[in-house]
């Protein structure tokens, strides 16, 4: 089976390369990163047994593979989406064209779209279900539910093959510092305060293990979700964090207390929506898979990684 992954070199995309290949996949993918760049690939021991593509989307020439994970998503910050809206459109683009590459195409892959759950809900449920329609809190949030619905289209229309995934915050090794529990790693590594916005959001946080282990789960079973949604978010436990919660549970596991964090009265935009702080909550929803890392494990193994790459990465930024 051949599977290829857009956005290949980012958190995701290595993250299931490496996966798939010890399973014994026939991997390739594309993304914009330099060949030289693709430091998780590298890492991961992985960059010299799959096919990499230095090219965008809209660059492919040919789609001929068995299943294709679109994991290259063009704006992967949600802060930088909600403020450069224009640019934010770019998520929409290059589904479009990967949309179309497969629709003109003599092959019929299986497409997977992995999204996001706590971008397209957060506010007026207390359990959110695949089921549901999208109901965003912020810009970012918009243009992933966008680009679902737009797959969900190219389905009924032309009857293209498409599985959308819903993940939770993801997180672990080889994670942006941009993204919470990263950034305040790194602050904790140098003993630095944290000021921390948002504190009474909530977040249903996922292991990048089990993450990865969802779509190893999923991919002999695609041709039995075709046009579905499905909900893969949580932790063994389920447990749902404030971000206060989280942010000292973290610096306690590195020996320091609270004292290092600053909790600001600020929320960032839509995180705070109709005076109360989003929250977020889903079951899952197969028998053929559930989160096996707690939060404590979890931290644990992303924590260990981090002090020992922090500072070994030639300056490179995470």
């Amino acid at each position: 089976m051949k599977i290829h992954i857009t956005g290949i070199a980012g958190v995701l995309g290595s993250n299931l390369a490496k996966t798939l290949v010890s399973n014994g996949y026939k991997v390739s993918g594309n993304d914009v990163v330099r060949p030289e760049d693709a430091w998780r690939l590298k890492n991961m021991g992985v960059f010299d047994l799959i096919d990499y593509q230095w090219m965008s989307t809209e660059g492919l020439e040919n789609v001929d593979y068995d299943i294709i994970i679109d994991a290259g998503i063009a704006v992967p910050d949600r802060d930088f989406g909600n403020n450069n809206v224009w640019y934010t459109l770019d998520n929409i683009r290059s589904a479009v064209s990967l949309l179309e590459k497969v629709r003109r195409s003599r092959t019929d892959p299986v497409i997977i779209y992995p999204s996001s759950f706590n971008s397209l809900y957060g506010y007026g449920k207390k359990t959110y279900r695949s089921n549901m329609l999208p109901n965003p809190t912020s810009i970012y949030g918009w243009s992933k539910g966008a680009v679902e619905q737009l797959y969900l289209t190219y389905h009924r229309m032309y009857g293209t093959k498409v599985i959308i995934t819903r993940v939770g915050s993801a997180y672990g090794p080889y994670m942006r510092t941009t993204e919470l529990i990263g950034k305040v790693i790194v602050y904790a590594l140098r003993r630095s305060k944290f000021k921390l916005y948002s504190p009474e959001s909530k977040r249903l946080w996922t292991y990048s293990g089990d993450v990865s282990d969802f779509y190893l789960q999923l991919i002999p079973r695609a041709n039995d979700w075709i046009g579905k949604v499905i909900h893969c978010a949580g932790n063994k436990g389920m447990e749902i964090y404030r971000n206060y919660d989280l942010v000292v549970k973290i610096y306690k596991m590195l020996g320091l207390d609270e004292g290092y964090v600053e909790r600001m009265v600020d929320y960032e935009p839509g995180e705070l929506i109709d005076g109360k702080p989003v929250d977020f909550n889903t079951k899952v929803e197969v028998d053929w898979w559930k989160p096996r890392t707690t939060i404590e494990e979890g931290l644990k193994k992303t924590i260990e990684w981090f002090e020992v790459n922090l500072n070994t990465k030639g300056g490179k930024e995470l």
